[in-house]
């Protein structure tokens, strides 16, 4: 599997140092794209609203409590800038000694947090400039794998099936297991265990956000580091995204870009007093994130996934109307055949294949739904119609890795797992104990692709087994 694909939204709000950051960027002589996405974490207490999640300073931010072996909610925050490329994959580790408590023992249902961000999109062929703001709220989910919902409108009812309630008003994403994602985990040796969903509703269209907490150690995919010092990866997954058989179709969604402001929380207790997660020890303790910007095929600062025109420098900026697209089209003048509005240029679907030249990875040869279907083999967000060889990804994944630390105690102990008692429904993690996959027939297989990995297009961050993401743009085919 190799790393690709664009992320999202993400997560939340407090102060914590940043440390380790490492960038690489190839900026353009015409746009100074980077990928150097910033990162706080830090303990909350939920029942304190702090005014502006966004802004350092408030009194209410970061005031959690920090005594060993409680229950302390997390506030986490995930930016990226104006000039920066989008998210092709993030994956965050809550720190092993964390008492992470297992989703079988917490009722189905219940609340584990929510996500407030404002997504910077494209919608309906127009510039990526539009800032949306969406709001998640996340239930603990059924890891029953064999109890599953599908992810299109089977029923046909007019709404996807996992977006359906139940008699109780609980949406089915929440009580049933996504049937697709058995099939996007089923190279991860042992399934997950912890699972959150949330459902909200962009641009008409319901947007499914799902949280899976996995063992320490556990390999997600090749290119993410699984040691298990790192802890337990937390994984996000948009939509149906890297689902092998997913179908791609137009939509009213064309863009997903930076900037990108998020502000997530994820509740140590839960209203009904259930716990979720329970400090370890003194100590200080480090979480760390591994992210990936897109790729940019020809350097100009934008990224495949946004640029109409990815194997030529844009004359303009497709944040911004009417920058480089005179006809206001979609497509920049470096590739656009006619850019002259009088001469009728401004078709906002080139090529006549029914996805607007924004939204379609070859806007000008047809790979609509009669054709490929928008199939990119190498993930590149690139397609395959229009791809001199589209089994080799065009551009360089950027990398950041950031590490924040948090403070238990006084700081000055080893750390250490909370204690049976103080949570005996924790996962019970055996430093040096390998990993395996569970032998009681359960459907312990569970398989996957992270956010953004192999055939997906995701949009996400993870952190502390909340994170965030929206919007999917140039989906690619598995036919």
């Amino acid at each position: 599997m190799s790393l690709t694909r664009h992320p999202l939204l993400a997560l939340a709000a407090a102060t914590i140092t940043l440390l380790a950051l490492v960038v690489f960027a190839s900026p353009s002589d015409t746009y100074a794209g980077t990928f150097a996405p910033a990162l706080t974490v830090c303990l909350d207490d939920a029942t304190t609203a702090d005014p502006n999640p966004s802004a350092d300073g408030d009194p209410e931010e970061c005031d959690g409590d920090n005594t060993p072996e409680v229950s302390s909610t997390f506030a986490s925050s995930f930016g990226i800038g104006e000039e920066d490329t989008n998210f092709a994959a993030v994956v965050a580790y809550i720190p092993p000694d964390w008492g992470v408590v297992k989703g079988d023992s917490i009722p189905i249902g219940t609340d584990v947090g929510y996500l407030d961000a404002n997504a910077t999109l494209g919608l309906i062929n127009s510039a990526c400039n539009q800032v949306l703001p969406v709001h998640f709220e996340f239930k603990n989910s059924s890891l029953d794998t064999t109890d599953t919902v599908s992810f299109d409108d089977e029923d046909e009812n007019g709404t996807n099936d996992f977006a359906d309630k139940d008699d109780e008003d609980n949406y089915l994403s929440v009580t049933k297991y996504p049937e697709f994602l058995n099939r996007l985990f089923e190279d991860v040796s042992v399934p997950p265990i912890r699972r959150s969903s949330g459902v909200a509703i962009v641009a008409a269209i319901p947007v499914l956000l799902q949280f899976l907490i996995f063992p320490p150690g556990t390999e997600i995919n090749e290119d993410l580091p699984s040691d298990e010092d790192l802890g337990y990866p937390s994984v996000t997954v948009l939509q149906n995204a890297g689902d092998p058989g997913i179908v791609p179709e137009p939509g009213p969604i064309t863009d997903f870009c930076a900037p990108l402001v998020t502000s997530n929380v994820t509740l140590g207790t839960a209203e009904d007093g259930t716990t979720l997660f329970v400090n370890p020890q003194n100590g200080v303790h480090t979480f760390t994130t591994v992210s990936f910007g897109q790729r940019d095929a020809d350097n100009d600062g934008f990224e495949n996934s946004l640029d109409t025109c990815p194997f030529d420098v844009n004359e303009g900026n497709p944040k911004e109307t009417l920058n480089g697209d005179l006809d206001n089209d979609g497509l920049d003048a470096a590739c656009d055949p006619n850019d002259d509005a009088a001469t009728g240029g401004t078709d906002s679907d080139d090529d006549a294949d029914n996805y607007p030249n924004r939204q379609d990875n070859c806007p000008l040869e047809p790979n609509g739904p009669d054709e490929t279907n928008q199939k990119d083999t190498d993930t590149d967000q690139i397609g395959d119609v229009c791809d001199p060889d589209p089994d080799v990804e065009d551009g360089e994944l950027s990398f950041s890795r950031l590490e924040a630390e948090v403070t238990i105690g006084d700081g000055t102990g080893t750390g250490g797992q909370p204690s049976d008692t103080a949570c005996p429904d924790c996962y019970p993690y055996v430093p040096g104990e390998k990993v395996e996959p569970p032998d009681d027939g359960d459907g312990g297989s569970n398989t996957g692709v992270i956010i953004g990995v192999a055939a997906a297009v995701i949009a996400a961050v993870v952190v502390l087994g909340g994170g965030a993401a929206l919007m999917m743009r140039r989906r690619n085919s598995a036919s």
